[in-house]
């Protein structure tokens, strides 16, 4: 993406508060000309104190000057600030939408990107690239806009005042714009990759915190930090190159401008000596203030425009992330009221990457009603059927039906409204144990929540706790996993949709509390499709149907009774869990 797309891609979030933008440049136009207005009363002020020296009389006219001066100034600090607030809320009001905008990306994407991509780098892209962006926006309204109209208005004042100066003025500008652009392209390079390697660390540093315990439970500190190192080292090598190149911009811009002001300064003092032009000392003072009010935005915009580089780097990542591919459409798609729950696989296949085949030729039928478990070795394929009900993927070739209707007709919304799970990995944001637990339904009322919870036997251990319900949880607090799990389970009891998924739901919980939350899952599911996910095949010994799969195929299919009597695959993975060595 080139960086005329990035300007057209960011202009659409500019476009909302262009009148915001249109006060703050009338304000920047009042700021410049009080700036600029100053410097001229001044050298007026010095000629009419040549008259003083020369004739012994301070006119009316200085007071005139003096006091007008005093209002110049304090009018352009008052507009400084104006446009100064005004431009720090458009660049912030632009980056809050451009951020609401990329969390809602996230909900936009399927669950295969979220899957495939570091959440640390996501995060990156999120916080810290779109908040690189608002301080590039902030440094370019800022400094550009006043820049380009102090440019424009000073030359203008300097070619009133005397052509032959600002013409030389003119002519010698030219050498700062190629310094500056020069420096631009050769810093964005180095900026794209600064900001890639962040990504990169953030990344990491994400994943190091969330899994710690593994990292100390394996002694693999030492590792990590090596890897550490080298990530930081390779930010460290990109940010030394890219504040090297942007760091060029400034002395070399100074160094032109100053070249300026020594010309201006030159040839103003022999004229005024010479006495060869119009030219006083005062207005000589003019223009040596021009000349450095002149060649100053030059310096602001050459520093600006490496800033810059760094911004479009981050917005590059950004607009990327945007670009993603979302989930297709679903507008034609039909809304379901209710799922009976009649589900059936036909001649479903499936694989996460190309090269790799997991499921193959895989029909299932499974009537309302019915306890389905599906057993196997790890990395068989159990989850991903679930994920493809849910539809958090899609399958490669054939169809999956809910009530004789395909689920690629049926809005992906409306079909998860009426599912339910419980997955191995429990999951609580930040927030109290009842605002946790009523997140399973909309509108719950707190006695639903309280029922739920004494249904998943969560209630006890919850009463015992400082605040009972209203206390503040989170994923990452003390609460031990088989408590997290339990309120998770009463999420589920609070919804009670058609048809459940529980994927290796009570793993982490003790055998008595186990024995427990069997009894009230028999109870829930009673007229609900149930889909049960297991490794411990005494939990799904009383499942109506227990489905056996190897390498993405269905081996056996049966009751626990029947399949035992057949001496087949499920047996011996029955015999492994129990055999006595």
């Amino acid at each position: 993406m080139k960086n005329k797309q990035l300007i057209k891609r960011i202009a659409t979030y500019f476009r909302p508060y262009a009148l915001l933008a249109i006060f703050a440049f009338i304000s920047a136009i009042i700021y410049v000309f009080s700036t600029l207005f100053a410097p001229i009363l001044v050298g007026y002020i010095i000629d009419e104190l040549d008259v003083l020296v020369d004739n012994n009389i301070l006119n009316n006219q200085f007071y005139i000057y003096l006091y007008s001066l005093i209002g110049t100034v304090a009018l352009g600090a008052f507009f400084g600030y104006i446009m100064s607030y005004l431009l720090s809320k458009l660049a912030y009001l632009m980056m809050r939408d451009l951020r609401k905008d990329a969390f809602f990306k996230i909900n936009k994407l399927p669950v295969s990107y979220i899957d495939s991509h570091s959440h640390g780098d996501l995060l990156s892209r999120i916080i810290s690239d779109i908040d690189t962006v608002s301080e590039g926006l902030l440094q370019t309204f800022t400094e550009a806009v006043t820049g380009i109209i102090t440019i424009v208005v000073t030359l203008v004042f300097m070619l009133t005042l005397n052509y032959k100066i600002g013409l030389i003025v003119v002519a010698l500008t030219p050498l700062s714009l190629i310094g500056a652009t020069f420096i631009a392209k050769m810093s964005f390079k180095t900026f794209k990759n600064q900001a890639q390697a962040r990504g990169n660390l953030t990344g990491f540093v994400n994943e190091m915190v969330e899994n710690q315990q593994v990292v100390k439970a394996y002694g693999l500190e030492h590792k990590n930090i090596k890897r550490f190192n080298d990530l930081d080292d390779e930010l460290y090598t990109y940010g030394v190159n890219a504040q090297f190149y942007s760091s060029l911009a400034n002395p070399t811009t100074r160094f032109v401008n100053a070249i300026i002001y020594l010309v201006v300064a030159t040839y103003g003092a022999i004229s005024v000596v010479s006495g060869s032009s119009a030219l006083t000392v005062g207005k000589l003072s003019i223009f040596l203030s021009y000349a450095s009010s002149y060649t100053k935005p030059f310096n602001s915009i050459s520093s600006v425009a490496a800033e810059l580089q760094n911004s479009f780097a981050s917005l590059r990542r950004i607009c990327e992330f945007l670009d993603e591919a979302e989930i297709p459409n679903e507008d034609g798609l039909a809304v379901v009221s209710n799922i009976e729950g009649n589900i059936s696989f036909d001649n479903v296949e499936f694989s996460y990457t190309k090269e790799h085949k997991l499921i193959e030729d895989f029909s299932l039928s499974c009537n309302k009603g019915e306890q389905i478990a599906i057993v196997g070795p790890t990395g068989c394929g159990k989850t991903t059927l679930i994920n493809l009900l849910m539809r958090f993927y899609d399958i490669n070739s054939g169809d999956i039906y809910i009530d004789n209707k395909s689920i690629y007709q049926i809005k992906r919304k409306s079909i998860r409204e009426h599912m339910g799970m419980v997955l191995q990995d429990t999951w609580l944001f930040e927030g109290t144990i009842y605002e946790n637990i009523a997140y399973g339904k909309e509108n719950a009322t707190k006695e639903e929540v309280i029922s739920a919870a004494k249904k998943a036997y969560a209630h006890d251990f919850i009463m015992q706790l400082k605040d009972g319900y209203n206390t503040k949880v989170s994923n990452t607090d003390g609460m031990s996993i088989g408590q997290k799990q339990l309120l998770c389970i009463a999420r589920l009891m609070l919804r009670l949709p058609n048809v459940l998924i529980l994927d290796e739901a009570t793993s982490n919980i003790d055998t008595r509390m186990e024995i427990m939350i069997s009894k009230a899952f028999k109870e829930m599911m009673k007229g609900r499709t149930t889909f049960i996910i297991a490794h411990r095949l005494s939990t799904v010994k009383n499942a109506d149907k227990i489905i056996v799969m190897k390498d993405g195929h269905i081996v056996e299919v049966g009751r626990h009774d029947e399949l035992i009597a057949k001496n087949g695959f499920y047996t011996s993975i029955y015999n492994s869990q129990f055999q006595v060595k």
